[in-house]
């Protein structure tokens, strides 16, 4: 794939994330709090794929500023999806209406809206231990490699294991962590990247939009 180019434009921090392990495209961002959102969406198991300003509505009701463009847009698991709007929690009160125009807008169309703010993304760390893990996930593998540590996974009792117990089975620490970051293997909300924390091969089954929103640390609507 030819590397896609970005220009800068003056005052936008304008760039790109390739996650080549989960999309088969880069995502564009216009932010560092962009970017850091796009990296702690990749890390939620539901997620399959991001999509950056994906469609312009019209929003009659908010008089002079008749358009708006939605940050990203979260396709899920199980096909359903989520429009987002990227937005430090400082400047939500500055552009409430516009934002609740958009929402009603969407809502009619029969599409969620959510909104993420700086204190979502960052909070709990969560865009850091995002970082981390998206490091892991441009680790090269081999098959065979992902094989055993799923097999290994598997085998376990209640299919969840600590990633102790896999090390101590003669297993990468690293691989684990791929296929954690490839949505192979999945870990809760509040995973930490360390020995102690439980693996399981076992897919969430419940409502996509919820957990996205509950890993983010949002409250359910």
């Amino acid at each position: 794939m030819t590397r896609k180019v970005v220009t800068r434009a003056p005052h936008r921090e304008v760039g790109i994330v390739n996650a080549g392990w989960l999309l088969d495209h880069p995502v564009q961002h216009e932010s560092h709090l962009e970017r850091r959102f796009i990296i702690a969406a990749l890390s939620c198991p539901v997620v399959c794929d991001i999509q950056h300003q994906p469609f312009t509505l019209q929003l009659s009701e908010v008089g002079a500023a008749r358009k708006y463009t939605p940050d990203f847009l979260i396709t899920f698991r199980d096909s359903t999806s989520l429009v987002v709007e990227v937005k430090p929690q400082a400047y939500l009160k500055r552009h409430e209406e516009r934002l609740h125009a958009a929402e009603q807008v969407l809502q009619s169309q029969g599409q969620r809206f959510f909104i993420a703010t700086d204190t979502l993304i960052d909070g709990k760390n969560l865009s850091a231990r995002a970082m981390l893990l998206m490091r892991y996930g441009r680790m090269h593998c081999t098959e065979v490699q992902v094989q055993e540590t799923l097999k290994a996974i598997q085998h376990a009792e209640n299919d969840s294991v600590s990633v102790q117990q896999l090390v101590e089975q003669g297993l990468l620490e690293g691989m684990v962590w791929n296929l954690v970051a490839r949505h192979l293997c999945h870990v809760p909300s509040d995973f930490q990247l360390d020995l102690t924390q439980s693996i399981t091969t076992t897919p969430y089954a419940g409502d996509c939009h919820d957990y996205f929103r509950s890993w983010f640390g949002a409250a359910q609507r």
